[in-house]
């Protein structure tokens, strides 16, 4: 096999189907008939049809695990193997539109002063769907907990963790232009392998939620003049949740992911804040939904 120009690495967990239709995807992206690469699964113990359907799959990459190691240990293990000098970690809930693999990787190509880039994330309606955002602060996260960036003019003075999409009633344009923000969703994720090896991956404290946001961090850490592009040319689908454990709650796990960053890359005062800040947010919801009221303990 020749030397794979891109390393495609998607982790699964029970996504028999949309896996499957992810793989289809891929291969029907026109532009990669010319562009050498290779697509490596790693299953994380799935109990579904995934394994025999994998196995079914022609030039495939497949690490089979025997128990459900999260999202960030899996994709390093995808790292280990990959050969390309660019890697793609793609949910395997998603759906190449049109060219966006190739697309997306002849810009990055032709531009030096970033080290990764993502594509537009669309709901299944075909909705832009939020992707990454500005990393965490006391400030952005005082105003995300509160509800206070939901307020007009807000996110224009602070920049926000969380972007709002366009059909919010504030019709923000954040995501329908092309632009360089601090972190972009792990759903779809394009990268040098480069900056790969100089930041040893994902941290694999992170089970699933946050981890790609802490370890686009370090890349900014370690090439703070570069930079990761949200690009709306290139476009997918994202199902959203589909590998998660049914009785995880992705409110708290996210939580949790920002708690877990703030510990490890904030002062200790910091942290203990923003625990209390997460803690009255989960109090504020449960005055909408009951199921919240246990996860002010849980934090």
């Amino acid at each position: 096999m020749n030397q794979p120009l891109l390393s495609i690495i998607i982790a699964s967990f029970n996504t028999s189907k949309l896996t499957q239709d992810c793989l289809e995807s891929i291969r029907r992206d026109k532009g990669l008939k010319d562009i050498p690469y290779e697509i490596i699964v790693i299953d994380n113990a799935s109990t579904d049809t995934s394994v025999s359907m994998l196995k079914k799959q022609k030039n495939l990459k497949l690490i089979l695990n025997r128990q459900n190691l999260g999202f960030a240990k899996a994709n390093n293990q995808g790292i280990k193997i990959a050969r390309g000098n660019y890697l793609l970690f793609l949910n395997s809930d998603t759906i190449i539109l049109h060219s966006a693999i190739s697309q997306s990787l002849n810009w990055l190509a032709a531009h030096p002063e970033a080290h990764g880039c993502t594509a537009q994330l669309l709901n299944p309606d075909k909705s832009i769907q939020p992707s990454g955002g500005y990393f965490p602060n006391l400030l952005n996260i005082f105003t995300w907990s509160l509800g206070l960036d939901d307020l007009p003019l807000v996110n224009k003075i602070i920049k926000p963790f969380h972007p709002h999409p366009p059909w919010f009633y504030t019709r923000d344009s954040f995501y329908k232009s092309d632009h360089p923000q601090d972190w972009l969703t792990g759903a779809y994720f394009l990268v040098r392998t480069s900056i790969v090896k100089e930041t040893k991956g994902f941290d694999e404290n992170y089970f699933m939620y946050g981890e790609e946001m802490e370890w686009q961090y370090r890349m900014h850490l370690k090439l703070p003049h570069s930079q990761l592009w949200y690009l709306v040319g290139p476009q997918i689908i994202h199902f959203g949740g589909a590998s998660a454990i049914k009785k995880s709650d992705p409110l708290l796990n996210e939580y949790r992911g920002v708690l877990a960053f703030f510990k490890k890359h904030r002062p200790s005062w910091q942290s203990k804040f923003v625990k209390k800040i997460l803690q009255l947010n989960a109090f504020l919801r449960a005055f909408v939904s009951p199921h919240h009221r246990q996860l002010c303990s849980k934090i």
